[in-house]
């Protein structure tokens, strides 16, 4: 996974989407999209803070 991927998958959990979702955009089984966002919870909630902040995400 490149860090663009890593980037969007991080944004996309920040504007609310589910695991199902984005396992089926990126063609991922659901399991790694569950153990992305475990291991990435700090840069979600960091990405939906800058969100709130910018005015892109309520």
């Amino acid at each position: 996974m490149t860090e663009q991927t890593v980037k969007e998958i991080i944004k996309s959990f920040a504007y609310g989407l589910s695991a199902k979702e984005i396992s089926d955009n990126e063609g991922t089984s659901l399991e790694t999209m569950q153990k992305f966002a475990e291991e990435h919870v700090a840069e979600i909630e960091q990405k939906k803070a800058e969100l709130k902040e910018g005015g892109w995400y309520e």
